[in-house]
């Protein structure tokens, strides 16, 4: 299976060591990866395959998926930190983002998140929340 491209792929938003991330189960291109962008690999419990167990720059067998941040995550010389279970947080994948919608939610100081405004439903003549 060929890697993803990080600047077309829309990711899963998850929180990886408490840091806001993008997350996928294949592997990504690194030269596609914006230069803001840190890339992380993640190993599968082999208790739990559906569980993340260790995090490093790359891992090459049992690979759980991969995580973009917009920081770097705290690694030890080794290069591997092992995984709580709570270290990694998929959010019930609520959230999709490219990585430029994540640049823009997370980088962009003026960042505005979309907002909700009233508007009247023709039928019921009550209002609705609309979303633009």
């Amino acid at each position: 299976m060929y890697p993803t491209n990080a600047s077309t792929e829309t990711f899963e938003a998850v929180e990886i060591l408490t840091v806001p991330g993008l997350f996928t189960t294949l592997r990504v291109d690194r030269s596609t990866l914006p230069k803001w962008m840190y890339l992380y690999e993640m190993q599968t419990d082999p208790e739990d395959w559906s569980r993340p167990c260790l995090l490093g720059r790359h891992i090459t067998v049992e690979h759980f998926g991969t995580v973009l941040t917009a920081s770097p995550l705290p690694l030890p010389p080794s290069g591997y930190v092992d995984l709580a279970p709570s270290d990694f947080d998929q959010r019930q994948g609520m959230e999709r983002l490219t990585a430029a919608e994540f640049e823009a939610k997370y980088l962009d100081p003026n960042y505005q998140p979309r907002r909700t405004r009233d508007r009247m439903c023709h039928k019921s003549k009550r209002p609705v929340a609309m979303v633009r």
